[in-house]
Order: structure tokens, then sequence, then C-alpha cells
């Protein structure tokens, strides 16, 4: 082998994506997991803020939310950012 066989072999490697998403997508999947994030860190903060707002008013069309189903949101946030987050690391083969 000479050195433009082994060059031609290191670009050709160097074209192919490294993951099964790539390009646009995964960069909209990856802004995706992002916002859920977010969501996630900040969700019992808010949670409790409306619950602390809300003293006094009569609960109404589930304002404040109740703590079983921001429990249950809670856990689907999270089971949905494992899920995309493993659908990331997918390598491309």
């Amino acid at each position: 082998m000479n050195w433009f066989h082994i060059l031609f072999i290191i670009i050709k490697n160097m074209s192919n994506p490294q993951f099964k998403i790539h390009g646009l997508e995964r960069r909209q999947v990856k802004k995706e997991v992002s916002e859920l994030k977010r969501y996630v860190k900040y969700f019992w903060h808010y949670h409790q803020l409306d619950k602390d707002m809300s003293i006094g008013i009569k609960p109404s069309n589930g304002y404040p939310m109740s703590d079983e189903l921001a429990q249950q949101k809670f856990d689907d946030a999270t089971k949905q950012i494992k899920e995309m987050e493993g659908k990331l690391i997918v390598p491309y083969i």
C-alpha cells in the first residue's frame, strides 16, 4: 500500500456519518432532548409554585395539578428523554 491508498481510506471513512441519526435530523432530536431536560429540571419547582399560588382557590379544570398526575408527567418526560438519547447513540453501520 502506498501513502495515496492509505489517505484515500482515511478520507473515505471520515465522510461516513458516525451515528445512525445524523445531520439536521440529529440536530432536531438533540434540541428536543435539551428542551425536555430543561422541562424535567424545573418541573417540581414550577409545580410547587403553582400549588403555592393557588392557595385559597377552589381546584377546577385540573388546576392546580395533583401530585399523582405531576409524578406521572415527570416520569413520562424522563422516559422520553432516555428513549431519545438511546436513539442518538446508535452507531452508523
